[in-house]
């Protein structure tokens, strides 16, 4: 297995899942929580993280199962 491959994949889906939360956090504007748009983002970034990650994963495993 790649872990770069799967590091890298996986911090391009964290900085995509952040942006997703702050548009998010920007939909909702009648949050009472200032700091929404923080939570929203943290949360967005981890899920994507661990998405991406995951995803890579699994693309390496088939990958070398594939090959023998």
């Amino acid at each position: 297995m790649n872990f770069k491959c799967i590091l890298c994949s996986s911090l391009v889906t964290c900085v995509l899942g952040a942006v997703l939360g702050l548009s998010l956090a920007e939909v909702n504007r009648d949050d009472p929580n200032p700091n929404s748009g923080l939570h929203y983002a943290l949360i967005g970034s981890a899920m994507g993280l661990v998405v991406g990650g995951g995803q890579e994963a699994l693309r390496q495993i088939e990958r070398d199962r594939i090959r023998g």
